[in-house]
């Protein structure tokens, strides 16, 4: 039996690290564009710089900033009494500087500190002018988008977008390790470790409420077992794996993120999704299949209070959907 490990194509999570416009420039063109989240109405949990807030016309003041302080998610499941059960529990805390700037995120187990997660400094433009999150770097462009993302294991990541700042195209070159079983002369089992290149292209398109994402992953020198083999015998070639996405999307409101230039290479976050299916294909076998459903609820302010994302096996449908559930605190 062998075993794949596979390394981070792509480091979402430094996403966060990167120089954001003015918040003026931004809500200007969101305000504009109706290809792009609606912000007003409903608010992004999270935001790096605080949007500017104005009074409307009916001459009431301008709406409080909430920031959000705590973001407590968790797969939510029924012991056998059927009473409700939390189980891979995450519990991120957020702090901010004196101007509302997001500053720090924190991770605490047992309501106990565990590690930072992130921490930011800014200059006056609201740049960000140094952060540290795991060693992960990116490049910006100038637009104020990431063109590069480099992860800890030297994976690197090429970033394209439209006119209007939507990713279009991503290009991550990096490794896989593959443990290969080898049946030595005097009967025992060795294992190897065989590192070998990796190649990933993700193409976006966007049409009315969906998003398509078509993506070609690349495996050079997989082995796989020679057929009609039982012994450890193998054949290298590589090995292409389709994945796809369909999204459904609501662009009336706005997502977990702000959709600041340094969230739009991570549409995932920065989108509001209604659900979301993907597929993966190799060898025209069907790897796995699944869908996600997603239920958001808010409060009068219209600021994200919780969200739930159900997880359908769709590929085996008596596997037992997974509900990840997420609370939002605010200050």
């Amino acid at each position: 039996m062998k075993k794949i490990i596979l390394k981070t194509l792509l480091a979402f999570t430094a996403l966060l690290f990167v120089n954001c416009q003015s918040n003026e420039d931004t809500a200007t063109a969101e305000t504009i564009d109706p290809r792009l989240p609606n912000q007003e109405v409903f608010k992004p949990a999270i935001q790096l710089v605080p949007k500017k807030q104005t009074a409307k016309s009916t001459g009431k003041s301008a709406p409080t900033t909430k920031h959000l302080v705590k973001m407590y998610s968790f797969r939510l499941s029924k012991d056998q009494a059927g009473n409700d059960v939390q189980t891979n529990i995450t519990d991120n805390r957020y702090t901010y500087d004196s101007k509302g700037r997001l500053n720090s995120v924190d991770r605490y187990r047992n309501n106990q500190l565990y590690k930072n997660i992130t921490k930011f400094n800014f200059n006056d433009a609201n740049q960000v002018t140094s952060t540290y999150y795991a060693d992960i770097v990116a490049e910006i462009n100038s637009g104020g988008f990431i063109s590069k993302v480099t992860g800890s294991d030297g994976t690197i990541t090429d970033i394209f977008y439209d006119e209007i700042g939507r990713d279009i195209k991503e290009v991550a070159n990096g490794t896989y390790i593959q443990e290969i079983e080898k049946l030595e002369d005097n009967g025992e089992y060795s294992y190897t470790e065989v590192e070998n290149p990796l190649t990933a292209t993700y193409l976006y398109t966007y049409e009315g409420n969906k998003v398509f994402v078509n993506i070609v992953q690349t495996e050079k020198n997989y082995a796989t077992l020679k057929p009609g083999t039982t012994t450890s015998e193998y054949e290298y070639k590589d090995k292409i794996t389709n994945i796809t996405y369909e999204l459904t999307v609501d662009y009336t409101k706005a997502g977990i993120y702000s959709s600041e230039p340094i969230f739009r290479c991570y549409i995932y976050d920065w989108m509001h999704i209604v659900d979301w299916k993907f597929k993966a294909v190799s060898n025209g076998v069907t790897e796995y299949e699944q869908r996600y459903d997603y239920e958001y609820v808010y409060d009068a302010d219209g600021y994200l209070t919780e969200s739930k994302r159900t997880t359908t096996n769709i590929a085996n449908p008596l596997a037992v959907p997974y509900v990840l559930k997420t609370l939002y605190t605010y200050e």
